[in-house]
């Protein structure tokens, strides 16, 4: 099965799943300099249990240091670094992503180390201590930037019963040793009860033939194992009615001013081809005259203005507009809310006519039509996880 590509996109695609219900998307790109794969699995630290807060991080990291078939630890690294080639991963809240690049004539190779993360890691115990002290080293590192302390108090300030209300990074206390549990036997049974091939999804892009791709794709990843989990289920809401309606104030550690409204949305993802977010942030977020923007700039309250950004999920969607506030306009934080609520007023009353809709419409249209080639990397590693959307 192929997608619908655009005109100006001449790599060939195939689409499959395996017997071991692994999603695949094949991608042949004759002119590609690097060959890339992305693997995807859908759980993150929203599964991470509450006395093991972290643990989805930490078993992000453990999976880079060995496996049954390579067993020295850094040689996954060594052998990328040696080839042209480079790797990563990142844990979030429902998704950890896996991917790396790497010169076209060792892709093969690369894809046999690679595919071992999920079928026979051996989570040596002499590592387990030392990338315990990495995880932490790396919560600390971010003890003082500010993004991360907001991003934390937003956790503090959502409904408990939520899992965005656990800590994600983890630390030296949430993957201690516990009484009768050291933390190796709990990373393992995690391993075993969240990475299953039906939450999984693959990506490979490579100058060789889809065939070949196929024949890769089988040897090395039909094996992962199918525990039928299904996926996961989120059902507490977000936010209580005692969360809304509340305004938290933060004293940033560096010299910032921001100002930032969050509108609570039910999950958006099944209005995707009619993306309607996307339409709203284009009109609270254009900046010509007689823009929101534009007033508030001559009024010297504001720099800078976001629309649209937020933190989503399976039954969730903040809806985020921020402003970059001035010394002045932190005087006016009152009246530049009842300037957007004016706007905001102003949309629903003049900005839902259908030719606005129609001209945004056909600039994304345009620029599907004529999208220019991204980097192999940041294709597997963004197309993997539209595979558990679309």
């Amino acid at each position: 099965m192929s997608p619908y590509a655009s005109p100006n996109d001449h790599r060939r695609y195939h689409y499959l799943e395996l017997a071991n219900r692994l999603r695949v998307l094949l991608i042949c790109d004759p002119e590609t300099d690097k060959s890339a794969a992305s693997l995807a699995v859908n759980t993150g630290h929203f599964d991470d249990p509450v006395d093991r807060q972290g643990m989805a991080h930490f078993l992000e990291h453990m999976l880079f240091l060995g496996t049954r078939t390579y067993p020295k630890p850094g040689e996954y690294q060594q052998f990328m670094s040696r080839h042209g080639g480079s790797n990563n991963a990142w844990t979030g809240t429902e998704f950890t992503n896996f991917f790396f690049d790497i010169d076209n004539g060792f892709f093969e190779a690369g894809l046999d180390r690679f595919s071992q993360f999920f079928i026979c890691p051996t989570f040596a115990p002499e590592w387990v201590d030392k990338e315990r002290n990495a995880v932490d080293s790396e919560y600390r590192l971010k003890l003082q930037d500010d993004v991360r302390r907001s991003y934390q108090v937003h956790k503090e300030t959502v409904n408990p019963a939520h899992p965005f209300s656990k800590f994600s990074v983890g630390n030296l206390d949430t993957l201690a040793d516990l009484p009768g549990r050291d933390l190796r036997s709990d990373l393992i049974a995690f391993y075993e009860t969240h990475y299953s091939a039906d939450r999984m999804a693959l990506v490979m892009l490579s100058p060789a033939s889809i065939e070949t791709q196929l024949a890769w794709c089988d040897r090395f990843f039909s094996t992962i194992p199918d525990r039928r989990l299904g996926p996961p289920a989120l059902s507490a809401p977000l936010y209580r009615l005692d969360d809304l309606g509340i305004r938290i104030q933060i004293a940033p550690v560096k010299e910032t001013r921001k100002l930032a409204l969050t509108f609570p949305l039910p999950s958006v993802d099944a209005l995707y081809d009619k993306k309607p977010l996307t339409f709203l942030s284009h009109l609270i977020g254009y900046e010509g005259e007689g823009s929101l923007l534009s007033l508030l700039k001559a009024r010297g309250w504001v720099n800078q203005l976001a629309s649209g950004g937020g933190i989503s999920g399976a039954n969730f969607k903040d809806f985020g507009i921020s402003f970059g506030l001035t010394p002045l306009g932190l005087a006016h934080v009152d009246d530049i809310i009842a300037a957007l609520f004016g706007y905001l007023k102003l949309i629903e009353r003049h900005g839902l006519q259908a030719w606005r809709y129609d001209e945004k419409r056909s600039v994304l249209e345009s620029a599907f039509r004529f999208q220019e080639r991204g980097r192999a990397l940041d294709t597997v590693s963004g197309l993997v996880l539209n595979l558990f959307s679309y």
